[in-house]
């Protein structure tokens, strides 16, 4: 009997550990914390825009219709910006954006934890 309560203790937390990462995902007012990138595309102008599992309709910018960030090749750290949310895309590793306050939504810039 005791051995089968230490077993359903472990299943309880192994459940509770594998969906804890998507339960914490979340946008609001100026960043987007713990999310993965759910889409990903450059545009002809060079501008590359992201989707996330977190809800862009809560920041305070404007995500638009889509509801996605954006990153202009003009930006400063640009290409070490776009490498780490690159890396969150192929990898399905969840990352922090922080946004604009205002305004369309532009990557301001990108954390990583491990």
């Amino acid at each position: 009997m005791i051995y089968l309560k230490r077993v359903l203790i472990l299943l309880t937390v192994a459940v509770a550990v594998t969906f804890s990462g998507e339960v914490l995902a979340n946008c609001k007012n100026g960043q987007c914390t713990n999310v993965k990138i759910t889409r990903m595309y450059v545009t002809p102008s060079g501008k590359t825009v992201i989707g996330t599992s977190g809800d862009e309709s809560k920041l305070l910018c404007d995500a638009g219709s889509s509801g996605h960030i954006s990153m202009e090749p003009e930006q400063k750290n640009y290409e070490a910006t776009y490498s780490l949310i690159l890396m969150a895309h192929t990898t399905d590793h969840n990352i922090t954006i922080r946004t604009s306050e205002s305004g369309s939504c532009y990557v301001k810039y990108v954390v990583s934890d491990k």
